[in-house]
Formats: structure tokens, sequence, C-alpha cells
């Protein structure tokens, strides 16, 4: 049979009772929510408790114990049995199957623990839609802005000239060279070809 829970100052609080259910006076207790204990099983809610809107708990194949001072968020969701050490605080949301929670511990919204088809105890958080942003890219360093290669001595190597060419004119070929002054050596074959060239280059001689 279902009941309504009726706080200290006597007004009736939209709270479904079902069961063997032990309620603290001091705990505060949201409206829309539900305390049910199967047979064999009982709820006992402690001092200071604050259980949110929405949220349900259900007991059953044994005791659920809620500690001093606990607090559990909108839409929680607690079946089994098991207990929640004081001071402990259970997201928006959560899960908790047969729940064993340490004093003091805090458990992140949207979380699941103790599904048994898991074979662990789990927790479940809801991932950020929003991605995280792209870290920035690294620009190379640009060959203008290294002072290094600007203060660098520059090191400089002379070219290295080739060899001399000396060619040596065939048989019957006679050359000429001046001294002083850049004139083409010429070759020429024959004392005929050798008198005009020196007419040439010497009139007056």
């Amino acid at each position: 049979m279902l009941t309504k829970y009726r706080s200290i100052s006597r007004e009736v609080v939209p709270v479904q009772l079902d069961g063997n259910v032990a309620i603290d006076p001091s705990a505060a207790i949201a409206p829309g929510v539900l305390l049910q204990a199967e047979p064999n099983s009982r709820i006992t809610i402690g001092a200071g408790v604050c259980i949110g809107a929405g949220s349900i708990v259900h007991a059953s194949g044994g005791n659920i114990e809620i500690g001093t001072g606990a607090c559990l968020g909108r839409g929680v969701l607690i079946i089994g049995s098991g207990s929640i050490a004081p001071n402990a605080c259970i997201g928006a949301g959560t899960t908790v199957i047969d729940p064993q929670i340490e004093d003091g511990a805090v458990i992140p919204p949207h979380s699941l623990l103790g599904d048994r088809s898991r074979g662990e105890v789990s927790v479940v958080e809801t991932p950020d839609p929003t991605p995280p942003p792209a870290p920035p890219r690294a620009e190379p360093p640009d060959a203008w802005d290294a002072t290094e290669a600007w203060d660098a001595p520059v090191v400089t190597e002379p070219i290295a000239q080739p060899p001399p060419v000396v060619t040596t004119p065939p048989p019957g070929v006679e050359t000429i060279a001046t001294i002083g002054i850049d004139v083409a050596v010429k070759s020429v074959s024959g004392r005929a070809n050798f008198d005009r060239l020196k007419r040439h280059l010497f009139p007056n001689g």
C-alpha cells in the first residue's frame, strides 16, 4: 500500500512510501520520490539526508541504509540491498545496484554502479558533446628570422683555375708572339706567308 510521507510541519509531502521504510525527521525529501521496500526488506534514511525529486529507492533482497548527511541528486535510482555511507554524494541521474558507497564518496552524474551483467562495478560519465579545441599548429621557423645565419662569418674558397693548356704546333708551322702587348699568336706556314705577316705587323721595319 502506497502512503504519503508527512513532514514535521504536518504538511503533506508528495512522497510515495511502500513497505518497511524508516525516515529521520530531519531528512529532506523532494516531491515525486518513491521509497519502496519489498517483504523482508527495509529502507532506513538517516538524519540530514537529502533526496532529489523523482528519485527511487527500492529495497529488494535485503536492506538499504542511507547514512547521515548523504545526498542523492535528482532522478537517482537505488535498487537491491546495501548501504550509502554518511556524507556521500550521488550525482543526478545515477543508477546504483546493490549500493556499497563509502563515506564521503562523490559519484558523478549519470553514472552506473554495480551492474552485475557486466561482472564489475562501473561508472559511466556523460561525454562532453563539445570537442576539445585543436592544439595550435607549430609554424616552421622563418629563415629570414634566423639571426645566426646573418651573424656567422662568411667563408669563401678560391675558385680553382684550370691549368694553362700548352699546345705544340705541328712540324713546319712557326709561331710568333709579341712581348708587352696583347697580340694574338698566329701560326703561318711557308716563308712567303711569314714575310707578308712581317710587313703587315712592322711596316717601317
